[in-house]
């Protein structure tokens, strides 16, 4: 191939890639990003300061999820800045897929392992079942083995539009049991929370209506 083929090529790929499907979701994510970090700190910081006897492992897990979102969101930063500064005047740019942006994706996997691990645990305390915290354990796994080998690839390949084609089962494998995971923890976590609300009500209402009844007895006796 000549320069000029070579040329006319690249001209054609960067008339056919739509630099809007790229730049403006990286920079609405961004937006979003930042704004549930601000909401992390002030959930952090009411942690520490109303929890501090909890124990170490739970605090551990805590400002390890901080201390990853950190790094998550300066990578997502520097993955809008590649975007929308670096390849403003080259569009060509775009199509190669930033490292950051592979960092993101580690960072998120790693994040939501432990988020995911430590609710199917405290499931598990709740419920004093087996079935749902271990399916939620399975399906965190599936999703963070398969989170590993996107970050592998990602960091492999430079091309967006190859590693979209490449990665789209692994992607939705991910996602998908990311979403499976969270479905069965959040429904499972209020079905027992609401259960042993209810239980407690009972118990609660039971107890001075036992003691009526052992009252008017004693009366009676009298």
């Amino acid at each position: 191939m000549n320069a000029t083929d070579s040329s006319t090529s690249l001209s054609f790929e960067v008339a056919a890639f739509n630099a809007s499907i790229i730049v403006g979701p990286v920079v609405l994510g961004t937006l979003v990003d930042t704004c549930l970090f601000g909401c992390l700190i002030i959930q952090t910081y009411v942690y520490f300061a109303n929890f501090a006897n909890d124990h170490r492992a739970i605090k551990f897990t805590v400002a390890a999820v901080f201390a990853i979102q950190i790094a998550h969101v300066m990578c997502v930063s520097a993955t809008l800045w590649n975007t929308a500064v670096s390849a403003y005047d080259d569009p060509s740019k775009l199509q190669i897929l930033p490292l950051a942006a592979a960092a993101t994706i580690l960072f998120t996997g790693i994040t939501g392992g432990l988020v995911e691990s430590y609710f199917a645990f405290r499931l598990w305390k709740l419920s004093k079942r087996h079935v749902l915290p271990l399916l939620s354990l399975v399906l965190c796994v599936i999703a963070q083995v398969v989170s590993l080998v996107i970050t592998v690839q990602a960091f492999k390949t430079s091309s967006i539009a190859i590693f979209e084609i490449d990665q789209n089962t692994s992607i939705t494998l991910a996602l998908t049991s990311r979403v499976l995971c969270d479905v069965i923890l959040t429904m499972s976590m209020a079905w027992y929370l609401k259960k042993q609300r209810s239980e407690y009500s009972r118990q609660a209402t039971s107890f001075p209506i036992h003691t009526i009844v052992i009252i008017e007895q004693d009366d009676e006796h009298d």
